[in-house]
């Protein structure tokens, strides 16, 4: 224990250092740590509540009308997506009427040298045609000639994306190809096509002529 002397000197000390401190730094810390009692206590924490429910109304009104401005922007570029759809879809089909009366053309005149090329193979020269060289050289020019024009064709058509619908040994598809006659074979089955008077022909998914065919009609026996 210290003894009386001891003491005097520490509480000597101790009232020199507060003697020391400045009034400037009471007052701050008396300003910091104010007396709180219960009531200020929870007057305080209600009005923290209140502040607590405004903003959480604010944010909510904020969230809803985010809400809505993306709402609005999804149905604005539906309604946009929509009418790009349309009008590309209108520029094909305007792009098909324009081009449709010179491809279905180019089609007739894909017929007309078909059937060239195969009166040309066909042909039987009498006997003066087969001794006269000069007319047998010039039918098969002729063939060569024709047959040249029919692959250029081909390729211009297959570049406007026209391809020949396949009907032979296929059933008849009442939606791309039309009966021109019909002829009896007991080995197939009703309603396949035997053969090909006109070829039909598509782009893309669009019908552009029907494929004229004959199809196998199964005689029905009737006891």
């Amino acid at each position: 224990m210290l003894d009386v002397e001891k003491k005097q000197q520490v509480l000597a000390q101790f009232s020199a250092y507060l003697d020391s401190v400045p009034d400037e730094l009471v007052e701050t810390i008396e300003t910091e740590n104010p007396k709180i009692d219960l009531y200020r206590l929870f007057t305080e924490l209600a009005a923290l509540k209140s502040e607590v429910k405004i903003e959480s109304r604010q944010v909510k009104t904020a969230i809803d009308e985010f809400q809505g401005l993306t709402d609005l922007l999804q149905k604005n570029n539906e309604q946009l997506n929509a009418e790009l759809i349309q009008r590309r879809q209108q520029q094909v089909e305007h792009k098909n009427k324009i081009e449709k009366p010179l491809l279905m053309a180019l089609l007739d005149l894909h017929d007309r040298i078909e059937a060239g090329i195969s009166q040309a193979e066909t042909y039987q020269p009498g006997w003066f045609a087969r001794r006269d060289a000069d007319t047998i050289q010039h039918i098969q020019s002729l063939h060569d000639g024709m047959d040249i024009s029919l692959r250029r064709l081909d390729v211009l058509l297959e570049r406007y994306d026209i391809k020949p619908i396949i009907t032979i040994g296929k059933t008849l598809d009442p939606h791309t190809m039309q009966v021109g006659g019909t002829l009896q074979q007991a080995d197939k089955s009703e309603g396949v096509v035997l053969m090909e008077t006109r070829k039909g022909y598509m782009r893309e998914e669009q019908l552009m002529r029907l494929a004229e065919v004959t199809v196998n009609k199964v005689n029905v026996t009737v006891t």
